[in-house]
């Protein structure tokens, strides 16, 4: 189990990525529907990537989309955000969850439990957000935001800590050939398999 206190957390300064099928990227009110940080209608969670392939990986996962000419049917608007973020808790890694006492598995668990539960504990010790392994995308990392963020053009000075500067960068269908890598549920997670593959031949050292 995680400790009482918060996790080890950085000080987060990036550019993310952000998936929607709507115009605005960015959640003031609560999201409508259950997500891996969050219960529906009850808390405002902002979900995005730090490489611009997870988002589309996501959706296509979200939307069942396996096959190459299934996914030339969705269209999504591609959305790149500055974001700074003073305390972040650190489950980018499998590795440095566990080392806080939160298992691994659950990061990528297709049963959003125990991140919903955790998110709620993180954000009521101070937590601005987190990161954690994609689920969607083996070896891309998410940042999940708590709270309601608003968003501001792009070239715009950050006044308070709810503005995020954002910019639509295209409208379109996910990148050729990145439906064969994405991670659908029920599927193991090649990342989680090496992880727990080393575990394994650590302990027969």
């Amino acid at each position: 189990m995680p400790a009482n206190g918060l996790p080890p957390n950085v000080s987060f300064s990036t550019i993310a990525y952000r998936g929607t099928s709507y115009d605005v990227p960015l959640w003031v009110g609560p999201n409508r529907r259950a997500g891996r940080w969050n219960l529906p209608r009850t808390q405002s969670v902002q979900y995005m990537s730090l490489d611009s392939e997870a988002p589309f990986a996501e959706m296509l996962r979200h939307e069942n989309l396996r096959s190459e000419r299934q996914a030339a049917t969705f269209r999504t608007t591609l959305w790149q955000l500055r974001v700074s973020e003073g305390i972040v808790v650190d489950y980018s890694t499998f590795e440095k969850a566990e080392r806080a006492g939160f298992p691994a598995a659950a990061l990528i668990d297709d049963d959003f439990e125990r991140c919903q539960l955790e998110a709620q504990r993180l954000a009521s010790l101070g937590a601005g957000g987190v990161l954690s392994p994609s689920a969607a995308l083996p070896g891309s990392i998410n940042l999940t935001l708590f709270g309601p963020r608003v968003p501001i053009e792009w070239s715009a000075d950050v006044t308070v800590s709810s503005a995020i500067p954002a910019q639509a960068l295209a409208t379109g269908h996910p990148p050729v050939g990145l439906v064969d890598r994405v991670r659908f549920f029920d599927e193991e997670h090649s990342e989680l398999v090496s992880h727990l593959m080393e575990k394994e031949r650590r302990k027969r050292r």
